[in-house]
């Protein structure tokens, strides 16, 4: 693990640090887990620098089938890297990590058995970072594989059979079914354009009945930038009323934000970027985050490599306090153990003094974001002269991640549905459930695939929901993204246009 002190630069004045007691909320696994006693002797040998160590089981790193990795990345050097990168004008960079040779991170190191939390060179310079562009009070920093690998491990630190769970009433379900086989069920709240409700937050735990209901809600799962699947950021407002509800009822907040280096319409000024450079100048213009605000310790934010760099790294990182991070740690050296080598050494070099280094990576960043703004501007474009000139389909747009959440108008199909009566209370009120599902097949047909907002849907089980406020009416969307190529983006909105036209026909 990596501490990181406290600093004030963007932590609200006269705050300061508070010891909250947080213990109450972990499962009994966590509970029940000891530390990995090998993993502990191994830590104790790294203390003293030479100790002889004849207790572990590792390879000789002269055994090792590898003395030198090279890695061809491209010049940071560029006005607009990722531009002159994608086109093969720009310069490129290559990076290396040796065994027998002085880089940042040995191969000897970073090939050999370590501790759960990842390899203390890589943890520095991740904390950093977070210093740089979150500044938390007192937070810990320790590695993952991917947010993915993070957030299951989250979920068993923290749920217990019969636990409820707060999550936006859409959301990415490949994590939300993944607590699931623990017991845990999903409490969805309410969300408009610009993402979670706090009042509906708010008046979901106020009202909660432990008697009927079980244990009240005691952690937030949510996707603040770029909610996967709606593509809504929340304004800082909301952030802070979202914190100060989590203070009052006591809960763990897993800020799950893989999407928050790609912000758009940025206005990042030059003469910061001058003056102290990308790192300082992009951090005055990214939003706020719930770790920024974090003076409790109750938010574990998961951040990841896969959506800047490649979602084949399988790399990413968590800050939170230095209990759960110890607690994350123990569960990662008794199960998939220490993020792999390779990645680590890769990172290592590619932010060290021989590579891009930290404010190289955030010029990279900024860069990254100028191309996909590119690449929503279009889709945005082609979506308005193609799409929404039929009054079939509209969409906000988005100001960060890689979505576009797309409405879908049934209520003008000749075949929509909506009943006064119900057939069982608390259900459904309208056909477009099965609606959509046939826009669906439609769309596939044609030789489109978007993804349906009822793969994202999360079924409401307080038992209180009212006939007009259920979900399955309200599926009427779907995630389409705006990554592919501009051939991919053009192409793919006229087969959506032409699809829900001969849809609507009949």
């Amino acid at each position: 693990m990596v501490y990181i002190p406290a600093t004030h630069e963007r932590t609200d004045v006269g705050l300061k640090k508070r010891q909250v007691d947080l213990s109450a909320h972990l499962s009994a696994e966590a509970r029940a887990r000891l530390p990995n006693p090998i993993k502990s002797i191994w830590k104790a040998a790294q203390v003293k620098p030479g100790t002889i160590n004849m207790g572990n089981g590792d390879p000789h790193h002269t055994l090792y089938p590898v003395c030198e990795m090279n890695f061809v990345v491209p010049s940071v050097d560029e006005a607009n890297p990722v531009q002159a990168w994608r086109t093969g004008v720009g310069e490129q960079q290559i990076i290396a990590s040796y065994k027998d040779e002085p880089c940042a991170l040995s191969l000897r190191t970073a090939l050999a058995y370590g501790a759960g939390g990842g390899l203390k060179h890589v943890r520095d310079t991740l904390a950093d970072l977070t210093n740089r562009i979150h500044a938390p009070p007192n937070h810990t920093v320790t590695l993952s594989l991917g947010n993915a690998d993070a957030l299951t491990k989250c979920f068993r630190l923290l749920g217990d059979p019969g636990d409820s769970f707060l999550c936006e009433e859409f959301t990415f379900s490949a994590m939300t079914n993944a607590a699931l086989p623990l017991g845990i069920k999903w409490v969805p709240i309410r969300m408009d354009k610009d993402g979670l409700i706090p009042s509906d937050m708010e008046n979901v735990l106020s009202n909660w009945d432990e008697s009927s209901q079980g244990k009240r809600p005691h952690v937030l799962y949510t996707i603040p930038c770029s909610q996967n699947p709606t593509g809504s950021t929340l304004p800082a407002e909301r952030r802070r009323q979202i914190y100060e509800i989590a203070r009052e009822f006591d809960i763990i907040i897993l800020e799950d934000d893989p999407y928050f280096f790609l912000q758009y319409d940025l206005n990042v000024c030059t003469t910061t970027v001058e003056s102290y450079g990308f790192t300082r100048a992009m951090a005055e213009v990214l939003p706020r985050s719930f770790l920024s605000m974090d003076y409790d310790g109750r938010v574990m934010r998961l951040d990841s490599f896969s959506k800047i760099l490649a979602p084949g790294m399988r790399l990413g990182w968590v800050t939170c306090n230095d209990f759960f991070a110890e607690k994350l740690d123990m569960l990662t050296d008794s199960s998939s153990q220490h993020p792999h080598g390779l990645g680590q050494a890769f990172i290592a070099e590619l932010m060290g003094s021989q590579g891009w280094g930290v404010d190289g990576f955030m010029k990279w960043v900024a860069s990254l974001c100028r191309e996909y703004e590119r690449r929503r501007n279009l889709f945005m474009d082609v979506f308005h002269q193609e799409v929404e000139v039929t009054g079939l389909a509209s969409a906000e747009t988005p100001k960060s991640g890689m979505f576009v959440w797309i409405k879908i108008n049934l209520d003008r199909h000749p075949r929509y549905r909506k009943t006064e009566q119900l057939e069982a209370p608390g259900g459904p009120v309208s056909n477009t459930a099965e609606l959509m599902n046939e826009l669906f097949r439609k769309l596939l047909d044609c030789g489109l695939v978007m993804m349906p907002a009822s793969t994202f849907a999360m079924v409401d089980q307080t038992g209180k929901v009212t006939a007009s406020s259920h979900i399955t009416d309200r599926v009427n969307y779907f995630r389409a993204t705006f990554v592919g190529t501009d051939e991919i983006i053009q192409n793919g909105l006229r087969l959506f246009a032409r699809g829900l036209e001969e849809f609507f026909c009949y």
